[in-house]
């Protein structure tokens, strides 16, 4: 798709990329302000299901104003396409600094801080549902930034959708419980950010050989893996944060950072 002609914004270069979404570089036209522009693909824009997506996550961010959070500055439609224009954070994705190789001490150091984010977003009743490396980035002092609340779920609110997140999020870091379609609270945040910790450890994803059908199901059946000797001390807590029955695992954010020992 062409680079869209957004009011008030002048698109620089496209970004980022997803199945319905496109994210460019722009300026703010008024003041010069870089932002991100997030834009729905004019293919699905009347798509009810994806539209509502879109507006979801607007109001959501909108609604939790927080530091862990990108800052939100518009939202509006160019044409046939929806946008949101948000902070843009230039220094990179967690997915990046995977790939780049991330000490056993930073792998725990960048959990922490997460738990702190998700604990923060939680309180507001805001469950992610989608948590992967790609979304979470950093700000330039190295806090971590969640973005893309696309499927997030607002405890306080009903909505429609419930039926296709567990379709729409991304299997390689999905809880037992979205894999098997059931309720979801915080505590699936949690796996999600298990699987993410696993993979800043070991540089490899979590059940890395399975194609989606059977991630789902080892999500749900399959053993914790087992990691490196030389990171055996690591093992219980990924085993608490990857326990299959939410029971198991840390019951909040909070409870997780507190046991996380820098």
């Amino acid at each position: 798709m062409s680079e869209p002609l957004v009011p008030g914004f002048t698109t620089l270069q496209r970004i980022g990329e997803g199945g319905q979404a496109q994210v460019y570089l722009a300026e703010r036209d008024f003041d010069g302000l870089r932002v991100a522009l997030k834009v729905l693909d004019s293919r699905v824009r009347h798509d009810k299901v994806f539209l509502e997506r879109f507006v979801r996550e607007y109001k959501l961010i909108a609604k939790l104003e927080m530091e862990h959070v990108a800052r939100i500055y518009d939202q509006g439609f160019a044409g046939e396409h929806p946008y949101i224009a948000m902070e843009y954070l230039p220094s990179g994705t967690l997915a990046a600094r995977i790939y780049e190789g991330m000490p056993p001490r930073s792998a725990l150091r960048v959990t922490a801080q997460i738990s702190r984010a998700l604990d923060a977003i939680h309180s507001r009743g805001i469950i992610h549902r989608d948590l992967k490396p790609a979304n979470i980035l950093f700000r330039s002092d190295g806090r971590p930034v969640i973005v893309d609340f696309g499927l997030a779920k607002d405890l306080a609110m009903n909505s429609t959708l419930t039926g296709q997140q567990r379709l729409l999020a991304t299997p390689r870091y999905m809880s037992p419980e979205q894999c098997l379609g059931k309720t979801v609270d915080a505590r699936s945040d949690l796996y999600s950010l298990g699987a993410i910790l696993w993979e800043m450890l070991t540089r490899t994803r979590i059940y890395e050989s399975a194609g989606p059908a059977d991630l789902m199901r080892m999500h749900v059946t399959a053993p914790v893996p087992r990691l490196p000797d030389a990171l055996a001390a690591h093992q219980p807590l990924l085993d608490k944060m990857l326990a299959k029955d939410p029971q198991d695992r840390f019951q909040s954010a909070a409870d997780l950072c507190a046991t996380i020992l820098l």
